[in-house]
């Protein structure tokens, strides 16, 4: 009882940080130019994903290998020892040495299958001229991060054992900070007047205004 009373109560300290990335995030979005090229192309592969889902199959194998891959990944970095690995159509599981927030929480806010399709771009622009491909490419990025969002949310409906043992408010609170942090940093190549930076120095400085706000209402 001890432990939900705390991570309850961490997850409503953390809601301030929520309400300022989510704050920054928009006030981000102004900078957009809805005339680039690339950001259409982005903005298409997005909306595109969504209708694929609805009409045709939610891949999970794919995006099961991913999440697990993920998994494997943070626990290598974290210096932890994969002890077994299991995907099938319905997830799957990873059992380590290591476990830890990063490890458990990571496939929810890391879009793994847009990182592979980067690093295919930029492995076969070393040997051709992908240039002429930079649109589908753009396209690809936007579907794969769509797929990430929507397949994500469509497991934590399960009410997944990482995200429990975690705290289940405070887990959706911080996956979900950090996906509009992705998804900005991402806009950021793409969109050269949008700063994932200023976003980072916005969201701390409105974060620390409302916990400034909410100690001196306290104090007094």
């Amino acid at each position: 009882m001890f432990r939900k009373i705390l991570k309850a109560l961490i997850a409503i300290f953390f809601v301030p940080v929520v309400i300022s990335s989510t704050k920054a995030f928009f006030q981000s979005l102004r900078h957009l130019d809805f005339v680039n090229v690339n950001l259409l192309w982005l903005v298409s592969g997005f909306f595109t994903y969504p209708i694929f889902h609805i009409i045709f199959l939610k891949p999970m194998y794919i995006y099961a290998w991913g999440h697990e891959i993920v998994h494997v990944l943070s626990i290598w970095l974290c210096g932890g020892k994969v002890t077994s690995f299991q995907i099938s159509q319905e997830g799957g599981t990873v059992a380590a040495t290591k476990s830890n927030l990063f490890i458990r929480l990571s496939p929810y806010f890391v879009p793994i299958h847009a990182i592979f399709l980067f690093l295919l771009y930029w492995i076969l622009s070393r040997f051709y001229n992908m240039s002429k491909f930079s649109n589908e490419f753009t396209f690809l990025i936007g579907f794969a991060i769509s797929f990430h969002l929507i397949m994500t949310v469509e497991v934590m409906k399960k009410r997944q054992p990482d995200i429990l043992k975690t705290g289940y408010l405070f887990s959706i609170l911080l996956i979900y900070v950090a996906n509009i942090s992705v998804a900005l940093l991402v806009l950021s190549f793409i969109v050269k007047d949008i700063s994932f930076v200023a976003f980072i120095k916005k969201t701390f400085v409105y974060s620390k205004s409302i916990y400034s706000h909410i100690f001196s209402r306290w104090l007094t």
